[in-house]
């Protein structure tokens, strides 16, 4: 598989953008494009809707736009998930058309352009701890990610959703780098959270090992807020994500775990352009120093600077889409600005 260039750059993946074209060209600028997801356009675009599809005993109100998962009679459910898992079967978890209007645009453009994206594209979908976090079940006594069994499935199934993509990526000759963010984990540790390391652990595991089966592909996680972040560098995942703007003091907290991270293989990914209250007045050169500074932090607490820089990746802090549309191409311009400055020290 080829390696990544030191400071690829990178997205997260929501935009504001409403047309399809606009949305996939704001990425032609980035070494790793990412499939847009256009959550202005519908909340079925947003990572959480648009992976309801295909998972088993899920109650979908499509007006109320809830979600919530059943406690009872949902054996026939789950057995028709297993055997069509089991068989192998991804198309049943595949975006429908209403969540799809940004990644089918995707996938046809770097079809046509083979400089969009040469080597990598990446796309992503919500991680099984932060979706089972945000649906209740049917009683809504508890949230899904207390049903171990259910749980155990929703990981295979947004697992197998990023087996999918990931599959549509290789078809086009390109290595899929998909991402299964769990921004649920900012609340990891705290008295809102009820979640086990060996929980996470196990739960992370199971899906990317669903990813890996069906083919070569890089797998990253992206978690806007603080968390243990040793504890994400046990998962499985090659790619950590998080925010280096606002961060970068607690995430260097992990100095031993980094560093035997980096030199097995893995990256990455400094969130260092904001995207909470990003600015065209912010300066590339502000933020390329910003980054050198938490890697000389880093040098010093016994990660080398030259492995941090050889394994490292640029992208947003976070998801634009909340943004307006020029602030969101500035920030995906700054990413491409601040790899081309940090390439050239």
């Amino acid at each position: 598989m080829t390696e990544m260039k030191p400071f690829s750059s990178t997205a997260i993946g929501s935009v504001p953008f409403v047309d399809a074209e606009e949305a996939v060209s704001s990425m032609k600028e980035l070494d790793i494009p990412a499939f847009p997801q256009m959550v202005k356009l519908s909340p079925w675009e947003d990572m959480f809707l648009g992976a309801v599809e295909g998972l088993p005993a899920m109650i979908v109100d499509r007006e109320a736009q809830t979600v919530r998962a059943k406690r009872w009679n949902r054996e026939n459910d789950l057995a028709d998930f297993y055997a069509k898992f089991l068989a192998g079967e991804r198309d049943f978890l595949a975006l429908p058309p209403d969540a799809s209007r940004g990644f089918d645009a995707f996938i046809a453009h770097a079809a046509q352009d083979a400089s969009y994206g040469p080597d990598f594209l990446k796309a992503q979908v919500i991680g099984p701890l932060t979706f089972g976090q945000m649906v209740l079940m049917e009683d809504e006594a508890n949230a899904l990610v207390d049903d171990q069994e259910l749980l155990e499935a929703t990981a295979l199934g947004l697992g197998g959703k990023a087996a999918w993509q990931a599959a549509k990526i290789r078809a086009l000759g390109r290595t899929p780098v998909v991402f299964i963010d769990e921004p649920g984990l900012a609340s990891f540790g705290s008295a809102f959270s009820t979640l086990t390391s060996e929980t996470v652990i196990k739960t992370m595991g199971s899906a990317c090992e669903v990813v890996r089966a069906d083919g070569p592909v890089l797998i990253g996680c992206h978690i806007c807020g603080n968390t243990d972040w040793g504890m994400m560098m046990e998962t499985g995942i090659d790619i950590v994500n998080f925010d280096a703007f606002e961060i970068m003091e607690q995430f260097s907290l992990y100095p031993k775990q980094i560093r035997a991270f980096l030199e097995k293989g893995g990256y990455v990914a400094w969130g260092i352009v904001p995207a909470q209250g990003f600015s065209l007045d912010l300066m590339a050169e502000f933020l390329a120093a910003k980054l050198q500074e938490g890697w000389i932090a880093l040098d010093k607490k016994g990660v080398p600077y030259d492995l941090i820089a050889s394994r490292a990746i640029i992208s947003p802090a976070c998801g634009l889409g909340t943004l307006k549309p020029e602030l969101a191409r500035g920030a995906l311009n700054m990413v491409s600005e601040v790899s081309r400055l940090m390439r050239g020290k």
